[in-house]
């Protein structure tokens, strides 16, 4: 089912990968480190493995046993925000959860129960939804689909110079609509030729 985004989110989520970029000394078509984004926001990111002396069954249980259970979460201290995330996974992917992470604080999503009375994961479908669009405009923008695109750069090096999975640089490529306007953009030239 399509998600239906208030209108103009799509266009504040471009505009906040440029501002951030702007903020950091990044051209808009640059790789936007997701750390970095974090300590301009002043949200500290702790790996899982930190909490291994803590919380050590825990630990063990979502890096080695059930790797996928955990990707990442963000809890409280008051109104302070703290992102933990799962350090076993690839770095691609921990860019994405972390960036997903950070979308929430960007947007100002209020903090819920993580469980239900019944200990079920609890969810606010408008708020993750937000974060899941967010979260890879961050990554790829606009600009950066356009560079992939123009520059003829493949998945592979796209998604190591972007730092992020070939799906999520596939999905911007295609949702920003790069590939369909750079195609567009060459027929007609060639008409003119």
């Amino acid at each position: 089912m399509a998600t239906n985004y208030r209108r103009g989110f799509k266009t504040e989520a471009e505009d906040y990968a440029k501002e951030f970029r702007k903020e950091l000394g990044l051209a808009p078509h640059h790789p936007l480190c997701p750390w970095k984004l974090a300590e301009l926001l002043d949200i500290p990111i702790k790996p899982l493995s930190f909490y291994r002396d803590t919380i050590p069954d825990e630990v063990i249980y979502c890096t080695e046993t059930e790797q996928n259970i955990f990707s990442a979460v963000t809890v409280f201290d008051h109104y302070r925000r703290l992102v933990i995330h799962n350090d076993s996974h690839h770095p691609n992917r921990q860019a994405a959860n972390i960036a997903h992470e950070l979308s929430h604080g960007i947007l100002g999503h209020s903090p819920t129960p993580i469980f239900d009375q019944y200990g079920h994961r609890k969810f606010n479908a408008q708020d993750e939804d937000e974060a899941n669009w967010l979260g890879p405009v961050l990554l790829v923008p606009k600009d950066a689909a356009f560079h992939i695109v123009k520059t003829g750069m493949s998945l592979e090096k796209a998604s190591q110079f972007y730092g992020a999975s070939k799906e999520v640089i596939t999905m911007r490529v295609n949702l920003s609509g790069a590939k369909r306007i750079m195609d567009r953009s060459k027929r007609k030239a060639s008409s003119y030729s």
